[in-house]
């Protein structure tokens, strides 16, 4: 049986899963190897893990558990018996802990790939690559790089193209941001449904500029009729002296679109416009002259009136020029997505990385062609039972493997468990997708097999704040459905879509009524809405910020700690401006007995304190030290000058002025650093300026440090490379802070699902419910001559409703009305006790942003759901006359205990310099030897391994050097003694690059043997080989070694060979014959 639980917020469904989760594993000894619980973060994975074991020990020790009673009749236990089972499961798990299956869905998936690599031809050391962006950035970078390249010649001519086309219409010619924009679709689910269709569309570029002309064409007639309409209707004014401003409205006069039309302007008739056909008297108004309303009379019957006709029967007819506008915007860039496709694909294999977004549809394919018991063999487990959390968030391709595992379980009738909330579903951009656990679920599955069940009873929140949130989510998706209702009434969709979507919104909300637990009916709350004025020179925006410190102040003065309070805040930028008035404040008033402490997600961003922002100007510097060095070092400075040191020394001192070069001891410090590997850069900056960091960002430099250790372990790590990753990718990187501080939580809307407050302030409680951003809709088109391609992708935006693609846009429509209103509703069922919004005080008609509902739902008087269930009518507690809505007093908490937690403060990082540091030095040849000659002869040996001419002594000892091998003035002696030797007049001949050069170069004798002399000389028909020797003693092995070398020269053709040994420390070269 698969039971489905409906869980709305705050309805305790993680008490709910643990205590099914325990029913499960009661059933016997090893249940939990065959359990498979699943979620969608690593936070809940954590929390669902610690409260199984922790309710499995309090039954094992016999404490009080609110599992006991179920337990005990489920399996008709005694008390003791429970313990007993208990103790020994909980043994079970922890000496087995690897096979305790709860886990991320998406560990879950990898582990599945991972017992297939060999089947799907993946390596079996292959790594997991998190960065999307960074593998996009590098295929991007090696499409560009490759353009030179004879094989890509079309392709550079198609980017010539879309550049000229781009300049043209005097947009920006930079092609990566447009590339990247498309390129971003790869990895989206919507593309990959589409990913044999689209490559067999795109594979023939020239068929592809063919439907490009062809669209070109479409748009070009279409525009050149609307340049025709608007001078007809032009010449007929002037042909009876009329101007444009002549007519009913003066300068703003509706027939300014004739003026517009013939210029190329191809702007939609307005409303005014519209109301002009057959209807004279709209022409003009009651005090327009009578002599020139007999002039307006006269052109309306002498062809006027049939031009406005034209203008809007032609506007009425351009689905296809907006069809072809909407397929024209992205066809370049999906000319090159498969190239894109190409490199990363090029990327992975030189990496050995598998991207995480791949593991899914790896996964389909395994899973489409295997049958389950061999999926279960390879994986070494067998699941009996599944439970996912989390269901709405659930995307289609993670559903279409996991169904045929969960059918398999019920087909044996065995217990599986799915929980989700449609309304809490805000992941979209993530690939979620709630008609999973709203339709797909019933049609997947007999009826005979599911339960649905509804956790109605809210555990979490006081009764003002349930209750208000069932009177306001009982009105505002009704005030929804009717707005978007309006839009498919007009649009051409089938009877089916609009029957489909016509309810769609109301029945998303149809379970959100909520019972107040009994813990919590004797505890009011307070919930309080302020609706803000507007106006120009003082925004409602700016009037909530000011607000935000009295509110704080007064949660503090009932009672709560910075802790219990949490500001939710809709994106980035506003959590900033909330950090910020926060900060300022606390600055301009250290003398108030309130605190004003915040973590934000901002304020962790690594790449915010001055320290690292100083570090990355010091690189910039280091990797371009001639490319305006001066800007730069004005930028190093600046960041310096920030600073607030407690070192008691200016940063400044460092400096001989700000507006020039470094200072000659720091300049001597950088030119080493620059020949150190890249970590140990990094580090000799912090080592060479740390005295001037803020001690309190010590833990930000430190988080710095190890982000480029670990940069370094992944990628190749040097610095030009390093500085572009942190630009694209690197700079949102962030530290970890317990949640135990005491500090005011400032956290998106998105961050803080699953979690709850005690006081939660919703400053900006406003935005769009359709926000279109920058989506993308892949889509059919099903009419000529568009469907030469069979899918497309188009921008969403408000002219696709005019084109063959309206289904597809009304479809988007009504999920991102989901999305925005789900957004408020994860935002409002956050609080616990306090709620406080702050909105403008919107009085426009419509319901098209969270302002205006939150307004219309504030004044309704809506008193029952269509259940039947009990509302307060939410104008109760609207007072117009103060413009806010209150329901409760200001609440007073239970008292907070102090943190147990102790606050340590970070002190300097300890940095040690690389030629200071203890060193085993393991050599390839040399291992433990303790004979100082010994080590010295292998090291020249593979010094001399790596020089073709004395131009390459610096690097060949400097990479000794950065190796640990060897400390500085080691480093400094084996350069002076290496161009000693290598200039000596013998020598000076093989080192001065007039020759092709093999080192260490094998030569094949046949047998499978080989011979290795150490240098190789070659010009023309002339070889010369050489064989380092750096000990004090001849042995005749060695001249028949290089006798043995020049005979096989000669062998391979070379009629003038020479051979030598080079004894180097005795100063002697024997020359050897064969």
């Amino acid at each position: 049986m698969l039971t489905i639980y409906r869980a709305s917020a705050g309805t305790g469904k993680t008490h709910t899963l643990t205590g099914d989760y325990l029913r499960m594993l009661f059933a016997a000894p090893d249940a939990y190897r065959h359990i498979l619980a699943v979620t969608f973060t690593n936070k809940a994975t954590e929390e669902m893990k610690n409260r199984i074991l922790s309710e499995l020990y309090l039954l094992a020790s016999g404490q009080s558990s609110d599992y006991t009673g179920m337990l005990t009749e489920a399996y008709r236990l005694t008390e003791q018996q429970l313990r007993s089972r208990a103790r020994t499961t909980l043994i079970r798990i922890l000496h087995d802990y690897s096979a305790f299956n709860v886990s991320t869905i998406d560990h879950f998936f990898q582990q599945t790939v991972r017992a297939f690599v060999r089947e799907i031809g993946l390596p079996g050391n292959y790594r997991i690559e998190m960065d999307r962006d960074l593998v996009l950035s590098e295929a991007i970078d090696g499409l560009l790089s490759d353009l030179d390249n004879d094989e890509h010649k079309d392709l550079l001519e198609w980017l010539l193209r879309f550049s000229e086309e781009k300049v043209e219409k005097g947009e920006t010619w930079d092609l990566r941001t447009e590339i990247r924009k498309l390129s971003n679709e790869l990895f989206k689910e919507n593309y990959k449904a589409f990913h044999s269709e689209v490559n067999r569309d795109i594979a023939d570029r020239a068929a592809l500029a063919e439907y490009k002309n062809m669209l070109y064409a479409i748009l070009r007639s279409t525009e050149r009729q609307a340049v025709q309409i608007g001078e007809k209707g032009r010449r007929v004014m002037e042909w009876h002296g009329l101007f444009p401003s002549d007519f009913k409205g003066g300068a703003r006069s509706a027939f300014f679109l004739f003026d517009r039309l013939a210029e190329g302007n191809m702007k939609e008739p307005s409303a005014t416009f519209r109301a002009l056909p057959d209807h004279v008297e709209n022409w003009y108004t009651k005090t327009t002259p009578p002599e020139r309303r007999q002039v307006i009379e006269q052109a309306y019957a002498e062809g006027l009136n049939e031009c406005v006709h034209d203008v809007c029967r032609f506007f009425d007819g351009l689905m296809n020029y907006y069809t072809a506008l909407a397929i024209s915007r992205n066809l370049y860039t999906l000319g090159i997505l498969s190239d894109i496709e190409q490199q990363i694909r090029q990327w992975r294999e030189e990496k050995n990385r598998m991207l995480i977004a791949d593991t899914t549809e790896l996964l389909n394919r395994i899973i489409d062609g295997s049958d389950i018991p061999f999926i279960y063999e390879k994986t070494g487990t067998r699941i009996e039972h599944y439970m996912i959390d989390e269901f709405q968030d659930t995307s289609a391709m993670q559903w279409h493997n996991f169904r045929p595992l969960l059918k398999e379980s019920l087909a044996y009738r065995r217990a599986n468990l799915i929980v989700g909330d449609i309304k809490q579903s805000i992941y979209r951009f993530r690939n979620s997708d709630w008609t999973l656990l709203d339709e797909q679920i019933r049609c997947d599955f007999p009826a005979s097999w599911l339960t649905e069940k509804t956790l109605a009873e809210n555990w979490r929140s006081c009764r003002n704040v349930v209750e208000f949130n069932n009177a306001l989510f009982s009105v505002v998706p009704q005030l929804l459905q009717v707005l978007y209702n309006e839009g498919i009434d007009q649009a051409a969709l089938s009877q089916e879509s609009r029957e489909r979507y016509a309810g769609k919104i109301v029945s998303a909300y149809s379970r959100s009524y909520q019972d107040v637990a009994p813990p919590f009916r004797a505890k009011e709350g307070h919930v309080r809405i302020e609706l803000l004025p507007d106006e120009d020179e003082h925004s409602w925006k700016d009037e909530a910020l000011q607000r935000l410190p009295v509110v704080i102040e007064q949660l503090q003065k009932n009672g709560y700690q910075l802790r219990d309070i949490a500001v939710l805040v809709r994106t980035r930028s506003e959590g900033i401006r909330v950090a910020d008035t926060l900060l300022h404040y606390k600055e301009t008033h250290a003398d108030t007995p309130f605190r004003y402490d915040i973590i934000s997600e901002d304020a962790l961003l690594i790449g915010q304190a001055s320290s690292v922002r100083f570090m990355i100007g010091m690189l910039q510097y280091l990797n371009w030290p001639d490319e305006g060095t001066a800007a730069r070092t004005v930028e190093v400075v600046h960041a310096v000058m920030q600073m607030k040191t407690s070192a008691g020394t200016s940063a400044q001192t460092i400096w001989k002025e700000p507006e020039t070069a470094f200072a000659p001891e720091i300049l001597s410090e950088l030119q080493r650093l620059s020949h150190r590997s890249f970590y140990e850069t990094v580090e000799g900056l912090y080592r060479l300026f740390k005295a001037d960091f803020p001690e309190n960002e010590q833990v930000f430099v430190q988080a710095f440090l190890d982000l480029t250790a670990e940069y370094g372990e992944r990628e190749t790590s040097d610095i030009g490379r390093f500085l572009k990753w942190w630009k694209e990718t690197g700079c949102q990187s962030k530290i970890a802070m317990p949640d135990t501080q005491n500090a005011i939580r400032i956290l998106t809307i998105h961050k803080s699902k699953g979690l709850g407050f005690k006081a939660v302030i919703l400053p900006f409680g406003d935005w769009e419910v359709d926000s279109k951003s920058s989506t993308m809709l892949w889509c059919h088109p099903a009419s000529p001559p568009f469907n030469r391609l069979h899918v497309v992708p188009v921008n969403y935006t408000k002219d696709l409703c005019r084109t063959l693609f309206a289904e597809a846009y009304y479809h988007e429509k009504l999920h991102a009305y989901i999305d925005g209103l789900n957004t408020l509703y994860v935002a409002l069922t956050r609080a616990k006790e306090e709620l406080i919004v702050f909105t403008p005080d919107d009085k426009a008609s419509g319901t098209q942003v969270i302002s205006q509902l939150l307004r219309a739902a504030l004044v309704s008087d809506c008193h029952a759901t269509a259940e039947g269930d009990l509302l307060r009518p939410l104008a109760n507690g609207y007072r117009p006359e103060e413009n806010v809505f209150e329901w409760g007093k200001p609440w007073q908490p239970d008292s907070t205990p102090a943190s147990g937690t102790e606050e340590l403060p970070m002190k300097r990082i300890p940095s040690v310099r690389p030629d200071e540091r203890m060193f085993l030095h393991l050599h390839r040849q040399g291992d433990f030897f303790d004979d100082p000659a010994r080590r010295y002869g292998i090291l020249m040996h593979d010094l001399l391994s790596r020089i073709r001419t004395t131009t390459d002594i610096p690097a060949a000892v400097s990479a000794k050097e950065t190796a640990g091998e060897i400390s500085r003035e080691e480093a400094s002696g084996l350069i002076e003694r290496l161009q000693t030797l290598l200039n000596e007049p013998s020598v000076r001949p093989w080192f001065d690059g007039s020759m092709q050069i093999l080192n260490e170069t094998d030569i094949l004798v046949g047998n499978g043997h080989s011979s290795r002399p150490d240098r190789i000389m070659l010009d023309g028909k002339r070889a010369v080989g050489v064989d380092y020797k750096f000990g004090t003693r001849k042995d005749r092995r060695y001249i028949r070694q290089m006798s043995t070398y020049i005979q096989l020269l000669r062998a391979m053709g070379f009629a003038h060979v020479e051979g030598f040994l080079w004894y180097v420390e005795l100063g002697e070269m024997e020359a050897v014959s064969d």
